[in-house]
């Protein structure tokens, strides 16, 4: 997160430190996407791509008795997940930088054999040891129809060291604001400065609490952050354009400075080899990119499980993000044109009711055949949930038709590879938050916020909720970037 973003936020003397780019700790990640060779741009020898920026809040790997106290240690808090999946879009003929954040709890199929099993929210995904960022590029690829290029990986120590490295960031708080789960504890208003542990507190915050004006009350005793996830995912982008400006003013261009810097953060990260090859060269493009003019989306989802819960399948998930379609891709499609494959209609499409719902399946057939998709009623399979996601399951090579089928879709709808699915057929599990509309999604699509698509069509939600917005909803007590002196 932190390199990807200091890779725009530098100048461009990086070939000075060069020789220690070849330190930075490789792992393949055999899921990777290889960029189109027809989309090179011919003048800067680089393609359009998409960079996971992963943070990993695993204990593994901490001695120090402090940190083990403030984060737990790694018998108490075992394997990975993701705390942060944000994914950074490059379009070198445009030199343009963009990020697409993912909710941690987004739910949907894992990829096959992995350890959290076949249904979980995508932060789990991670869990899977050494090949943990595979295992989440997939999942992301699978299910979101979103191709990924390269990856970084960053974990608690390299957080932490990135930003000492950069002697702290500034950030303007207008509330005091406290978290005893992220221990983040802010009993002053204005500008605060924040070394590496008080700032890894702060992006990891969602059970944020804040001090209403005139309230005497003791912290614990605040009102919560209604979003919290969400809210975090905005206060996580507000923290990049601190770091990134941060980074600038620090000095990166002068080759004593960058050098100390690289020092610091050089063995906290993980980076794919195709990445490590190209740094210097990404440095350098992009390096007059403005930090404070990137955008920052965040996919619409709605939000299930509450205080009991979610059990899919008698498994206790927890509480869940499920998917918002149409808006979803055309969030995706707004922030990368290129994502989404073309759709190619199927050959075949075999609909299965999931619900307790009569005719479900059937039902949805006619809809669907109406609206010119081949589409087939069958036997009803097995209800996982008394509220649940449509997968649209698709066969090897099958993401177009997918796509296709998902055109016609609204509601929570995820995407789901099945290999053992022929060649040429799409199988719809019909969940119990859908609904059958015409194509949907624009040629030139523009970012939906929360409600856009209710305006002509019916989107079905859990609960009849409004969707979550693409754009950051900064509350008045979240933090800001400190004023220019």
């Amino acid at each position: 997160m932190v390199v990807a973003t200091c890779l725009v936020a530098a100048g461009a003397v990086y070939a000075y430190a060069r020789y220690r780019i070849d330190s930075i700790r490789t792992v393949a990640a055999p899921h990777l996407t290889v960029t189109a060779p027809g989309a090179k741009d011919s003048a800067a020898g680089l393609e359009p791509e998409n960079i996971l920026l992963i943070g990993n809040e695993t204990r593994a790997g901490l001695t120090n008795p402090t940190e083990i106290a403030r984060y737990g240690s790694p018998q108490e808090f075992s394997g990975s997940l993701s705390d942060v999946i944000m994914i950074l879009h490059l379009d070198p003929a445009k030199q343009t930088a963009s990020i697409l954040s993912i909710p941690r709890d987004l739910f949907l199929p894992m990829p096959p054999d992995s350890p959290v099993g076949p249904y979980q929210k995508i932060d789990a995904a991670l869990n899977d040891g050494v090949n943990g960022p595979d295992n989440l590029i997939q999942a992301i690829t699978d299910d979101l129809g979103i191709p990924i290029n390269h990856y970084v990986e960053l974990e608690f120590d390299g957080f932490e060291n990135t930003v000492n490295a950069l002697s702290g960031i500034n950030v303007d708080f207008p509330e005091p604001v406290f978290d005893a789960y992220s221990q983040l504890n802010i009993t002053t208003t204005g500008c605060v400065h924040l070394n590496g542990t008080r700032a890894l507190a702060l992006v990891r915050a969602r059970h944020l609490q804040y001090d209403p004006p005139g309230d005497t009350a003791p912290e614990r005793d605040w009102p919560y952050d209604p979003e919290s996830d969400l809210s975090r995912i905005a206060r996580d982008h507000t923290f990049l354009r601190v770091l990134a400006s941060t980074a600038e003013s620090r000095g990166l261009s002068n080759p004593l400075t960058l050098n100390a810097f690289i020092e610091d953060v050089i063995d906290q990260i993980t980076i794919d080899p195709g990445l490590k090859s190209q740094l210097i060269s990404l440095a350098t493009h992009y390096r007059h990119i403005d930090p404070n003019t990137i955008p920052e989306t965040t996919l619409p989802i709605t939000e299930v499980g509450g205080s009991t819960g979610y059990y899919y399948e008698g498994a206790d998930i927890g509480d869940v993000d499920f998917p918002d379609q149409p808006a979803d891709n055309q969030v995706i499609a707004a922030w990368d044109d290129t994502a989404l494959p073309t759709s190619i209609a199927p050959a075949a499409v075999d609909v299965y009711n999931i619900t307790d719902t009569y005719q479900l399946a059937a039902d949805t057939a006619k809809s669907l055949q109406a609206d010119g998709l081949p589409a087939t009623s069958r036997a009803g399979g097995i209800v996982p949930a008394g509220t649940s996601e449509t997968f649209v399951q698709y066969p090897p090579e099958g993401l177009a038709q997918a796509q296709a089928v998902m055109d016609h879709l609204a509601g929570a709808v995820m995407l789901d590879p099945d290999s053992t699915i022929p060649t040429g057929t799409i199988r719809l599990e019909v969940g119990s938050t859908v609904s059958v509309l015409p194509p949907v999604r624009a040629t030139s699509p523009t970012v939906a916020g929360p409600g856009t698509q209710a305006a002509t069509t019916t989107v079905p939600t859990p609960g009849g909720q409004k969707p979550s917005s693409s754009t950051d909803q900064l509350e008045p007590w979240d933090p800001t970037p400190c004023p220019a002196s």
